[in-house]
Formats: structure tokens, sequence, C-alpha cells
């Protein structure tokens, strides 16, 4: 691609890692993010599944990923490269969908001492960049070695049996849709809890939209879009000051007891449960 076209949302951008007790406790991306520990420890929850954190680890975030720090060590260090999720687009549709769906499944990777090695050597080469004082150069250097990251993760991916054997059955067309679907929950979710507002969106039927879902991962588009909102609401909850009213409105659920049902049938606890759940937490940061 063209690093001249690149405008102010479409950014990407380096930093080192190390204990910060003042840093936030709750991230949600915005950015595709790769880190990497070299010392210390941490333990996360991303998207609510708890990891250890050790060195020759790396964390693979994606746009939206909820990032919860548990515990982090006062001798953590490590790498962080994130980037604007349109400055991949082209490479990222090249992915096969059982590839992507392993890295939601695996998050947390912990490599070999040569792997370790090589995933290093990438972001220094970042780090060297950055003395350019180049934001053009640094920004092609990220994405580039953020591409040489993916292709070696890909291959741990197929030699440890972690890919799904499904990609065959699933065509190139429904794989779109799905694409296409999911940006849309992304962008709409605070409207609408209802399948047939995203098939619309899509130009397809309902039905049509629950076969795409059900061929690309075993789930139903009213499962995916409940599990996505139940998600961002426990996030709101544990993150905000947002009343019940406030979160009733901004969600647009007809009423308070409604949502708080909605939440509790997808989530097993009541909004108020998991708010008290949150006093509990004791975190570090990065």
């Amino acid at each position: 691609m063209s690093m001249a076209n690149i405008n102010i949302d479409e950014t990407a951008f380096f930093s080192h890692m190390q204990y910060n007790e003042n840093a936030r406790n709750v991230v949600k991306s915005e950015y595709n993010i790769l880190m990497y520990c070299c010392s210390g420890s941490a333990v996360v929850e991303i998207n609510y599944k708890k990891y250890n954190i050790t060195p020759r680890t790396t964390i693979n975030l994606t746009y939206q990923d909820i990032l919860m720090r548990i515990y982090v060590s006062t001798d953590f260090r490590g790498y962080f490269i994130a980037f604007s999720p349109k400055l991949l687009v082209a490479e990222v549709n090249k992915l096969d969908f059982n590839f992507i769906s392993a890295l939601k499944r695996n998050a947390v990777i912990n490599w070999s001492e040569h792997e370790a090695a090589y995933i290093e050597s990438l972001f220094k080469s970042v780090e060297l960049c950055e003395k350019f004082d180049d934001r053009e150069l640094t920004t092609a250097t990220i994405l580039s070695q953020y591409i040489c990251y993916m292709k070696l993760l890909k291959s741990q991916f197929h030699k440890n049996n972690m890919l799904e054997e499904n990609e065959s059955k699933i065509n190139s067309s429904k794989k779109e849709y799905f694409y296409s679907f999911i940006r849309e929950l992304f962008n709409n979710h605070r409207q609408s809890r209802e399948v047939n507002f995203y098939a619309q969106s899509l130009n397809i039927s309902s039905n049509y939209l629950n076969e795409v879902s059900q061929s690309v991962c075993e789930h139903s588009a009213k499962e995916i879009i409940d599990y996505y909102i139940s998600s961002q609401l426990k996030f709101e909850l544990n993150n905000t000051t947002k009343s019940m009213q406030e979160l009733t409105e901004e969600y647009n659920f007809p009423n308070q007891s409604y949502l708080s049902r909605y939440y509790k049938r997808i989530m097993g606890e009541s909004p108020s449960d998991t708010r008290k759940k949150k006093s509990s937490n004791s975190f570090t940061i990065f």
C-alpha cells in the first residue's frame, strides 16, 4: 500500500512496556495490538478468558477486544506495537477464517527460545527504525514486521494442529457476509439486538444470515449478537459509573428490568452482581 495515503485514523506506533501502577486497569482495543513479554510475569483476561503471561509470550489483541490486567509483576518488561485495522485490510482479508478463529481462541502464545529470538528481532527492527524520526518509515516497518509475525503464527498453528479443518466447507461469499455482519454489529450494537436489522443492512434474509453464521462459526447470528452486546454491557458495568437507566437508554432497551433479564440470561448473573464483583478485584498494570 502507499504509505502517503495514511490519514489521522490510520496510525501505527511502537512502545516499550513496563510496570506502571497508574495505567488503566481495563482497555477496549481500538487497534490491532501485538505485545511481547521479555521479563517478569502477568495475569490478564482477554474477552473474559484468563491467561498467564511469562517471558517469551506474545499477546494478540484485535479490534474491540477487552483486556483486563489482574496481576503484573514490578519487573515486567516487554514490547508493544499497535496499528489501525484499516492499515492491513488487504492482508487480513487474505487470511483464512479458521486462522482468525484460532487467533481468537489463542490470544496468548508461548514460544520456544529460537522462535522468541526471531520475534524479538522483529520488535528491535521497529525500535531501530524509530531513531530515523520518520513516521512513514516507522509505520511501514511496523506493518511489515507484523505480517512476518502473522506468518510465523500461522506456521505455529499448523504445526500444533490448532486450525479447524472446516475452511474448505465455507465459500468466500459466506465469509464476506460474515465479516460484514461483524462490522455492522461493532458499529450498531447499541441500536439493535435483532437479526433482521443486521440482515437488512447486508441485503440478505435473516434465515440466510443465520445460515452464514452457523457455517462460519457454528453459532447463530442471534447468539453472536447477544454475546457481543452483553460483553459490552459487562465492560460498561466494570469500568464506568453509568447508571442502569443510562445504559438502558444508550443500548436502546425498553426499560431497566428488560435489560437486567437480558443480561442475566446471557452472562449468568445480574448487572448488580457484576458491579459488586468489580470492587473486589485487585489490579496492577503494565
